[in-house]
C-alpha cells in the first residue's frame, strides 16, 4: 500500500480512537462553551506555533461562531524565526501576560488551550493564570504523549493536570503514524488533523447544545455566498433568500469592539 494511503489509515485510527473515548469529555467541554455563549461571553483559544493555527482556523470564518476568539500572539505563531521559537515557549511570565492582556472575563468567558504535548512553559503559565482568575479552562492535548515527558514547568504540572476538562487528541507518542522502508524514524504528522477536527467538533457541539436550550448561536456564512446567483441559492434551502453579506456585517459590527483582532 502506498505511503499516502497508510497515512490515511493511521489518521483514521486516531480519529476512531477519539470517537471511542472522548464523548464524555467533548460534551463537558461543549457545555462550558454553550454556557459561555448563552451568557453573551467569548470563547477564547490559544496555542503556540502549530497549535495556534488550530485556533486561528476557526476564527472569523465560514460556519464558525462569531463569539470565538483566536489569541494569536505574533511572536509565538511560528511564521518567522522558527528555530528560536522553542526558547520563546520556555519563557516564564509570558502566558500570564497573554491571559491578562485579553481581559478574559471569568464570569462570562472561557479559555481553550491547545498543545499536543501540553508541556510548554508558556501554555502552562497561561493555564495557571486562568485557574487563578477562575476562568473555565478546556485543554486539547495528547495525554499519553504528555505522560512520557519530564515536566518542564517548575510547578511540576502539564496542561492536562490543570484543566477543568481535558479532550485527548489520542495522538500517538512521537506525533507520527507511518513507517517508511529505509527511513529510521516514523513520518506523517499525526496531531494536525485530529486537532482541527476536535476544535471544529467542539464548537459544533456547543452550537447544538445551545439550540437544545432554546438559544440560537451566531454563526458566520461563507463570505462567497454573496456572489452566488439567486438561482443557485434557491437549490439549497438553507441559503434561499439569504443576505449573507448583511448577516456577516451585523455580526462583525456587534463584535468589532469586543474582539481585539477583528
Amino acid at each position: 500500500m502506498y505511503a499516502w494511503k497508510r497515512y490515511y489509515e493511521g489518521l483514521n485510527k486516531v480519529l476512531n480512537d477519539i470517537l471511542d473515548s472522548q464523548e464524555e469529555n467533548m460534551l463537558k467541554a461543549a457545555r462550558i462553551c454553550a454556557e459561555t455563549t448563552k451568557k453573551g461571553g467569548l470563547i477564547y483559544a490559544f496555542g503556540t506555533w502549530h497549535s495556534m493555527l488550530v485556533a486561528e482556523e476557526q476564527f472569523y470564518r465560514a460556519a464558525s461562531p462569531a463569539n470565538f476568539v483566536a489569541i494569536c500572539e505574533p511572536s509565538l505563531n511560528g511564521t518567522r524565526e522558527m528555530s528560536v521559537l522553542g526558547r520563546f515557549e520556555s519563557l516564564y511570565g509570558w502566558g500570564n501576560a497573554i491571559v491578562d492582556y485579553w481581559k478574559i472575563d471569568p464570569e462570562k468567558d472561557c479559555l481553550i488551550l491547545i498543545s499536543n504535548s501540553g508541556n510548554n512553559i508558556v501554555g502552562v503559565d497561561a493555564a495557571l493564570r486562568a485557574k487563578e482568575l477562575g476562568i473555565p479552562l478546556i485543554v486539547i492535548t495528547s495525554t499519553e504523549y504528555a505522560d512520557t515527558m519530564k515536566t518542564r514547568h517548575s510547578c511540576g504540572k502539564k496542561l492536562k493536570d490543570i484543566a477543568d476538562v481535558v479532550i485527548d487528541n489520542c495522538c500517538p507518542i512521537g506525533d507520527a503514524v507511518v513507517d517508511l522502508e529505509g527511513l529510521p524514524i516514523k513520518a506523517g504528522p499525526a496531531s494536525g488533523v485530529p486537532m482541527y477536527f476536535l476544535m471544529s467538533a467542539l464548537l459544533l457541539q456547543m452550537e447544538e447544545l445551545c439550540l437544545q436550550d432554546g438559544f440560537v448561536p451566531e454563526v458566520y456564512y461563507n463570505g462567497h455566498v454573496k456572489n452566488m446567483t439567486e438561482e443557485a441559492k434557491d437549490k439549497l434551502p438553507w441559503l434561499k433568500g439569504v443576505d449573507a453579506e448583511k448577516h456577516n456585517r451585523e455580526l462583525l459590527d456587534k463584535y468589532y469592539y469586543r474582539i481585539k483582532t477583528l
